[in-house]
């Protein structure tokens, strides 16, 4: 198989040279925006983007497919018909926004595959809706808790919010849901940490336990035997730190019932939000808690790692309002974000 990198000003341009390399067989391994340095100090030359395209096909001069973009002389010189420009600026517009390639990849497929029983006549709302369906096929969600013992313990990096989401649970499900539930923070390293979660359980007048370490949490689970949940709060972690999340592990390993949900920020580039997916799921992760879906507008990176890393989507928070800004998460609801994210006009 022969791997080659593409770097060019845009999306267009770089598939462009794919194509012309290695062929209309090739195949995109992945696509990312990239920053270039001016040769003047403190200047930018803009945004580019890079490709990494593979094939296992001689590199030949292929004949045009709608699968990758011409340059405008091509454009002009190619015969073609409404509908293959209207799929191509479909693809390179879903292209654009960073999905991962192996779902755009089935997607042209399925396009070409169709017969054009699509009603391109109405575009762009009928490729709207392909892409609704296949984003909504794409992606887990959890059911909704509605019974029984459950012990959630709220793992992830610093800063992303996991005690301000327990605490919108906790609200959820105190006042909500009339359920009994006692809050439990393993969190001993942040200062004012209990503090704050002490406030919250004095305003939900719910109980409230510290555990220093995995012999004591264990005691205050099987203390709380009687409750509907138990919900733990646990120190921000430096996943990349293997003595960290070892440490992490013997505290959440203590009982079996209980459940990781990992609380990623949306404002999390990809790749790093792919790091912490891939080295907090040394624990077992039952669902992805995804917050701040308020602060930014790109939100394909999180629905990448739903693609890479096959776990539920459980909750979607917007804001700081406790319990107001969180909400259970649909396939509906995730397929909206990345939709309102691409340019269809």
């Amino acid at each position: 198989m022969q791997i080659k990198r593409f770097e060019a000003k845009d999306m267009q341009e770089a598939l462009r040279q794919v194509k012309e390399v290695l062929g209309e067989e090739a195949i995109i391994l992945s696509t990312q925006k990239i920053k270039k340095t001016s040769s003047h100090p403190g200047l930018l030359d803009g945004s580019r983007v890079e490709v990494v395209a593979a094939t296992d096909q001689p590199v030949k001069t292929p004949a045009f497919s709608p699968v990758y973009f011409p340059t405008l002389d091509q454009w002009k010189q190619t015969p073609r018909n409404p509908e293959e420009i209207k799929e191509d600026t479909f693809i390179q517009r879903i292209l654009s926004t960073g999905l991962v390639p192996e779902f755009v990849n089935a997607l042209v497929k399925e396009i070409q595959a169709s017969g054009k029983k699509l009603d391109w006549v109405r575009a762009p709302d009928s490729y709207r809706d392909l892409l609704r369906n296949r984003l909504m096929d794409a992606v887990e969600v959890a059911r909704p808790y509605l019974h029984g013992a459950k012990i959630w313990a709220f793992i992830g990096p610093t800063g992303v919010g996991k005690t301000t989401t327990l605490a919108k649970l906790a609200a959820h499900f105190a006042l909500r849901m009339k359920k009994r539930l006692t809050l439990i923070t393993i969190d001993t390293y942040r200062i004012g940490a209990i503090e704050q979660l002490k406030t919250y359980a004095r305003i939900l007048r719910v109980p409230i336990e510290v555990a220093v370490n995995p012999e004591e949490l264990k005691e205050t689970i099987a203390k709380n035997v009687n409750q509907d949940i138990l919900l733990i709060d646990t120190a921000g972690r430096n996943p990349h730190d293997p003595a960290v999340l070892e440490e992490l592990k013997e505290f959440l390993t203590v009982h079996p019932a209980i459940e990781n949900h990992l609380v990623l920020s949306a404002t999390m580039k990809d790749r790093d939000m792919a790091q912490m997916v891939h080295r907090f799921s040394a624990l077992p992760i039952q669902s992805y808690i995804i917050t701040k879906i308020d602060e930014t507008e790109e939100y394909v990176p999180f629905f990448n790692q739903l693609l890479r890393y096959k776990k539920p989507l459980s909750y979607i928070t917007n804001g700081q309002r406790v319990p107001e800004d969180i909400e259970l998460a649909t396939k509906g609801r995730v397929a909206s974000l990345v939709l309102n994210q691409i340019q269809w006009n």
